[in-house]
């Protein structure tokens, strides 16, 4: 008897080979959805399952290992081509959302944007699929959709990819001037987190809308805040104590 297709003395070859596939699209949706991808997307495809277990143990499960990533790496042209590659392959929502990522990281916006809308073609509704293709149309200063894409997604989670998608609505909207709309998502923003860069935005925004006071309140936040950093973040928030000063001696003098 002929055995049935894909099975054989190749059988196991294959199951082998769709798993570790699944797995590693799986480990890669996740970096993704989770806010990781830039120091990890690259690992997980270029590694495959070695890398996506390297992951899983470090980011998902949180177990310590000693070959764990701990810096940012420059995607490349090549990382971008093989992931958009494996989307090509697997034609599925969440490589495509991957490919999207790798090129919105190196500011391949209308690659990204294709990319994300093939994802939301397969997945109308996933929340990843929907973030990578508002990030790229902001990217690409489409302001107007990439807000009314990332408000679906922010509608859903508030708190999705940590932040990053009502930091990019909010972005969006001021781009597309709609500074109310900013205004709100700024302040929304702001009860996930203090950095100096969300309050300097939200102060920018209220003294757009002529509220002097809240803007003043926001901007003092930034230099009072400041004092209370470590030493070795003062680098990263002393332009932004400066940007404050500079704002408020403006404000001071109407």
């Amino acid at each position: 008897m002929t055995p049935p297709r894909g099975t054989g003395k190749y059988g196991p070859v294959l199951v082998i080979y769709g798993l570790s596939s699944a797995f590693t699209i799986a480990m890669a949706v996740h970096a993704v959805k989770h806010g990781k991808a830039g120091s990890w997307l690259w690992i997980i495809l270029f590694f495959g399952p070695i890398g996506s277990a390297i992951y899983l143990f470090s980011e998902v499960l949180d177990v310590p290992n000693p070959f764990a990533y701990h810096g940012p790496r420059k995607v490349t042209t090549r990382d971008a081509a093989r992931a958009e590659a494996e989307a090509r392959r697997l034609d599925t929502a969440g490589a495509w959302s991957a490919a999207a990522s790798l090129h919105r990281q190196r500011s391949e916006f209308t690659s990204a944007v294709s990319a994300a809308r093939r994802a939301v073609e397969k997945a109308p509704r996933d929340p990843e699929a929907r973030y990578e293709l508002g990030m790229g149309l902001l990217g690409n200063e489409q302001a107007k959709e990439a807000a009314e894409v990332l408000a679906a997604v922010v509608q859903h989670d508030p708190r999705y990819a940590s932040g990053d998608a009502l930091w990019g609505l909010a972005r969006a909207q001021q781009m597309a001037e709609d500074f109310p709309g900013a205004r709100r998502s700024l302040e929304l923003l702001t009860h996930q987190s203090e950095r100096p860069e969300v309050l300097f935005e939200l102060a920018s925004v209220q003294a757009r809308l002529g509220d002097a006071a809240a803007a003043r309140h926001n901007l003092d936040r930034i230099i009072e805040e400041a004092q209370l950093v470590p030493d070795y973040l003062q680098r990263s928030v002393r332009p932004w104590v400066k940007k404050a000063q500079k704002v408020l001696t403006s404000l001071d003098s109407l």
